[in-house]
């Protein structure tokens, strides 16, 4: 075995300060080339037929976290989610309570008690060209836009 003079040593010390840090940057960089997707559930999605929402319910759509409720002015989709950590909101006769820290919400979804800040928020609803009842869960929309049937 041959032992290494001290230029050897200090040549790959010099290449390995070098070449250890490029190899681990150039690998780290192509991380970067990869595209890192999230599928989540579908932002807009069909909910059922007009006549599946009554005048006068309210029922949770609990695979989507949706409030749907008919009322004399229409149909309004609502969010489910707790504006305070995300839990799921439930339903009572006087609005809605969240689970985990007690927020409450009336039935349009204002904060009637925190720790919520923000109301829930309420969603795009319209009729798709098969009749079907589309909610689009993209953007919220203004409180009392309502979805009127045709």
């Amino acid at each position: 075995m041959k032992k290494l003079s001290r230029q050897e040593f200090l040549n790959w010390l010099a290449w390995g300060s070098v070449g250890i840090p490029g190899t681990l940057l150039s690998l780290g960089s192509f991380r970067f080339l990869v595209p890192e997707l999230v599928f989540g559930p579908p932002a807009m999605f069909k909910i059922g037929k007009p006549e599946d929402f009554p005048l006068g319910s309210r029922m949770l759509l609990p695979e989507s976290r949706l409030f749907i409720t008919s009322t004399g002015e229409g149909i309004m989709a609502m969010s489910a989610v707790c504006t305070h950590l995300g839990c799921t909101v439930g339903k009572l006769e006087w609005g809605y309570q969240c689970p985990c820290h007690g927020s409450r919400f009336d039935t349009g979804g204002r904060v009637l008690r925190g720790p919520a800040q923000k109301p829930l928020p309420w969603f795009k609803i319209f009729q798709g060209p098969d009749g079907y009842v589309v909610v689009d869960t993209w953007r919220p929309i203004a409180r009392g836009t309502f979805f009127t049937l045709a």
